[in-house]
């Protein structure tokens, strides 16, 4: 990946760099109806494969490196507002949000999971589709902090992780991808994303590396 000196593919004799002055970390839909048991969508497996992801506790330690080294936190929550007013059904992911009555305003289904919840000088971006980047303030956001390289995190891999990375990719951002850091509905849905699509679009990477890279 030749887009950016601090974010590009490794050689084998080398580690991965990043550069701190360019990167945000996004923390994606990590919210109870998300990934946790309880949740709206836990019947789907999300809740399972979050666990066998370690993915809160991946995402927490990225979190914490991030904020050490004055990388702005961007959290991208799902928020549907009472009843679904405003939500369109066009596709059947709308649909199922609003009959599961998931992710509503003020529920506990839409609040972060323990562990992530937002730090003073973090930013909180509120969307109602998939990609973080739809009607969302995100790209205000990463202008004013002047930041071109996006750590993506969160859920679900094969949905909103992978439409917001091709969609900053095709904005010209170089789009980190710590595949341990991310969970979705089950492994094998996990690794049809992070085998195939996001090879085209990101680094994908792993928790650590990306702990590494920023030191």
């Amino acid at each position: 990946m030749r887009a950016a000196d601090s974010a590009r593919a490794p050689r084998a004799s080398e580690s991965l760099r990043l550069d701190a002055r360019r990167c945000a970390l996004i923390i994606q839909d990590m919210q109870n109806d998300v990934v946790m048991e309880g949740g709206a969508f836990a019947s789907t497996g999300s809740a399972q494969h979050c666990r066998e992801q370690n993915a809160i506790a991946n995402i927490a330690r990225l979190a914490e490196r991030c904020r050490a080294f004055g990388v702005p936190v961007i959290h991208v929550w799902f928020v549907v507002p009472p009843g679904g007013k405003g939500m369109t059904l066009n596709a059947p992911l709308f649909e199922g949000v609003v009959d599961a009555n998931a992710m509503v305003r003020g529920t506990w289904g839409a609040a972060p999971v323990p562990g992530l919840e937002p730090r003073p000088g973090d930013h909180v971006v509120e969307k109602n589709r998939m990609s973080a980047w739809e009607g969302t303030m995100l790209e205000t956001i990463l202008k004013a902090e002047g930041r071109d390289v996006i750590i993506e995190t969160g859920a679900w891999t094969n949905m909103s992780i992978e439409h917001t990375a091709r969609t900053g990719a095709d904005k010209g951002y170089v789009m980190v991808i710590p595949e341990d850091a991310c969970s979705t509905m089950n492994a094998d849905w996990h690794r049809a994303s992070i085998n195939y699509a996001m090879q085209s679009v990101a680094l994908v990477t792993t928790t650590d590396a990306s702990i590494a890279a920023l030191g």
